[in-house]
């Protein structure tokens, strides 16, 4: 990173929020989880082409640090493997557009926007945040920097982000939101930071229920 590019510094409280709030969805969604793992289990019994690992892992970039990215495998391992063989890079949004990549389960997470889930353990961790910009892949990265776009490189992303809160009704490019997200967690306190996170949130789940995803 060059010295130009300064990593901006979260406040304690956004953290606190972070370990507290995804602590409890944790709780809350418990029973989900063993659910899904259960039709995953049988599916696998039954079905030879969903056999495979449960989660997909992949590195994202994240306050300029490249981490493992983790959502349930939603694909065949036949379509990921056949994905990996046109380049390193997998663009799932390619691979969904047949749903015979799919596996069963998959379907029911995509439909339901639960195949992100997994990342509430990336924000545990501290490799992410609740709110902040959608982490994105290396390939997106090196072409996001290479055209003056360092929001990933300067703070850590988020689960949610002001962009994805506002999709479908965003007047504003993702690059302003993010940058004016980044500028209010830089110029205010804690808790205001926390009282706008708070407020992203509420406005994700509104798009979740629109049938929006993020």
């Amino acid at each position: 990173m060059s010295n130009e590019i300064q990593l901006v510094p979260l406040p304690l409280a956004k953290r606190i929020l972070d370990v507290l709030a995804t602590s409890i969805i944790f709780l809350l969604l418990t029973p989900f989880f063993l659910f899904l793992l259960l039709f995953i289990a049988i599916e696998q019994i039954f079905i030879k082409d969903s056999r495979g690992p449960f989660l997909y892992s992949e590195k994202r970039i994240s306050g300029g640090q490249v981490f493992n990215f983790y959502k349930w495998r939603t694909f065949k391992v036949t379509a990921i493997e056949a994905a990996l063989k046109a380049g390193p890079v997998i663009h799932t949004a390619n691979l969904q557009k047949d749903l015979k990549n799919l596996t069963y389960y998959g379907r029911l997470l995509k439909r339901i926007y639960m195949d992100e889930s997994p990342q509430l353990w990336n924000v545990l961790k501290g490799d992410m945040t609740l709110v902040g910009p959608r982490p994105t892949n290396l390939e997106n990265s090196t072409n996001y920097k290479n055209t003056g776009d360092f929001t990933r490189e300067i703070i850590k992303c988020g689960l949610t982000g002001p962009y994805q809160s506002e999709k479908g009704h965003a007047v504003r490019s993702q690059l302003e939101l993010d940058r004016d997200y980044i500028n209010f967690v830089s110029a205010n306190s804690g808790w205001k930071v926390v009282f706008k996170d708070l407020t992203i949130i509420l406005k994700t789940i509104r798009i979740v229920l629109e049938a929006k995803g993020i």
